[in-house]
């Protein structure tokens, strides 16, 4: 039985491994291209049309990089999680014991499933702005473009940047315009950690907390897309169509795999955190209550059949016959609690 037993538990830790395994390589399939693209990649070279107002707005720097945005994102993500199981851990106290093992995992799973959704969100938003290559509005001040002035207006095909203060790599990113990678990347985080919120979250002393979490996630992000276009770094439909794909990356993430993952009832047999059936008030536990167990109905002293009374066919009650039946049962004792009809002592006398 023992050999059994340990061989069930090292059969379990083998898959958890090898799980764990499987799930960094495709982590790394995934993100190895992210990073090159970010890094390496190259957009596509347009052109554009001869004094374009949209592509004529001058520079200016960016209050938000993305590396910045990287770290606060993530930042951001880890102090919602934080304060979510804070939150349940204090609510918890009243409901049932802290099972540490368990909803430490829940959030390691919780995590874990947003760190892919985002590298599949980023990998469609590196990819897309490459291919594209669309030019920001910012881009004929950055890119100071020389060519042939007798072709306006025109489209222009054929041109060259010159070199300036900016540099190769603020050249390179004036031509990946869309879609917004702040705005999807924001979004992201305020959707998926809005449906996180919604599971994870139960409390009883509060009934906004949840709308004032999930509110400010999703206000967060649309200060993060609109300073973009304030910041001539993004056009309008850049802004709404990131904003698009990090929604629909966090609903799809969420719901497909995340949704599973955070459910405890199906994956650790916890109890539901407000079924009042079964919880243990643990504020109360130091507090030993004598428990009176309700007295059971006494099974009647008399049998039915001898106090049912026959009834005419006019529905009166024939008393003789009662009596009678009542006679035909000399053992039957009385008992000290069922007083005696005042009736039945005039038939006796």
């Amino acid at each position: 039985m023992d050999n059994c037993f340990a061989n069930g538990r090292q059969l379990c830790r083998w898959r958890i491994t090898l799980a764990v395994i499987i799930d960094v390589i495709l982590y790394m399939i995934v993100g190895i291209p992210v990073l090159f693209l970010f890094l390496r990649g190259t957009p596509v070279e347009r052109g554009f049309l001869c004094d374009d107002p949209t592509l004529s707005l001058p520079y200016r720097p960016e209050t938000v990089s993305t590396s910045v945005l990287i770290i606060a994102g993530l930042s951001v993500s880890i102090g919602v999680v934080l304060l979510v199981e804070l939150l349940n851990a204090a609510e918890r106290k009243c409901h049932r014991p802290f099972q540490a093992a368990d909803e430490l995992g829940f959030c390691v799973r919780g995590y874990g499933v947003f760190l892919v959704g985002f590298q599949l969100q980023q990998l469609i938003v590196e990819f897309v702005k490459n291919q594209l290559g669309s030019l920001r509005p910012n881009f004929l001040d950055v890119c100071q473009p020389q060519f042939n002035r007798s072709l306006c207006p025109g489209y222009i095909n054929e041109y060259t940047c010159t070199e300036n203060e900016y540099g190769a790599d603020e050249l390179r990113d004036s031509r990946q315009s869309f879609p917004s990678g702040h705005a999807s990347f924001s979004m992201y985080i305020a959707v998926y950690f809005s449906f996180y919120i919604q599971r994870r979250l139960h409390v009883s002393f509060s009934r906004i907390v949840k709308l004032l979490l999930q509110f400010g996630l999703i206000f967060l992000s649309l200060i993060c897309g609109l300073g973009r276009i304030h910041e001539n770094k993004h056009h309008p439909a850049d802004v709404i169509v990131g904003y698009a794909v990090g929604l629909s990356t966090a609903i799809l993430v969420f719901e497909l795999v995340g949704d599973k993952l955070l459910t405890p009832f199906k994956h650790s047999g916890l109890l539901p955190l407000h079924s009042t059936n079964d919880l243990q008030n643990c504020c109360s536990c130091g507090v030993t209550t004598t428990t009176i167990d309700e007295p059971e109905t006494p099974a009647p002293l008399i049998p039915n059949e001898y106090l049912s009374c026959i009834s005419n066919g006019n529905g009166n009650v024939n008393i003789h016959t009662c009596i009678r039946k009542l006679n035909d049962k000399p053992n039957v004792k009385g008992h000290m609690s069922t007083p005696i009809a005042q009736s039945q002592q005039a038939v006796d006398d």
